[in-house]
Order: C-alpha cells, then structure tokens, then sequence
C-alpha cells in the first residue's frame, strides 16, 4: 500500500514540476511576443508617419505644377508650402502634448 502511495506521490510532483517547465515556457514566450508586439506596432507608426509625408509631398508637387509657371518658382513655392506644413506639423505636435 505504502508502495503504490509513494509512486503516485511521484508521479504527480513529476506532472507538477512538468506542468511548472511548461507554465516557464508559455511566460517566456508571452514576452518576447509582447516584445515583437511594441516593436511592429512603431515600425507601424513609423511607416504611418513615412505615408502621410510621402502623401504629403505629392499634393504639395501637384498644387505647385498647376500653379507655378516655371521651374523657378515651382521650386521656390515648394519651399514655402513645406515650411508651412513643416510648422502645423510642428504645431500639431505641441498642442497634442
């Protein structure tokens, strides 16, 4: 009787310690995903960012292809439209701090 006790008592501290190696295991894992989490989620923000420049840039060349004449001023008018949109951004980031 003493016997069968004892094996049983072995084999549930075996299933224990097992079940505890496991529990390690899924916490381990847990944080490196909430890890990679938060680094995709500012390579996310950051490529946002990129677009909205990107998208940016190019109503900004479209409106200085219709209303400047020449090259000259094309390139200047861009400057001024940037410097603009340079300060709102600027702007933008104070007021939502």
């Amino acid at each position: 009787m003493n016997d069968a006790l004892i094996a049983r008592l072995n084999l549930l501290e075996n299933k224990v310690r097992e079940l505890v190696e496991r529990y390690k295991l899924i916490r381990q894992e847990c944080a490196y995903l909430a890890e990679e989490n938060a680094n995709l989620k500012e390579i996310i923000k950051k490529q946002t960012i990129q677009i909205n420049n990107l998208e940016n840039q190019y109503k900004i060349s479209k409106i200085v292809a219709s209303i400047a004449p020449d090259a000259e001023s094309a390139a200047e008018l861009r400057e001024k439209i940037d410097a603009y949109i340079t300060d709102i951004d600027r702007c933008i980031d104070f007021l939502s701090k």
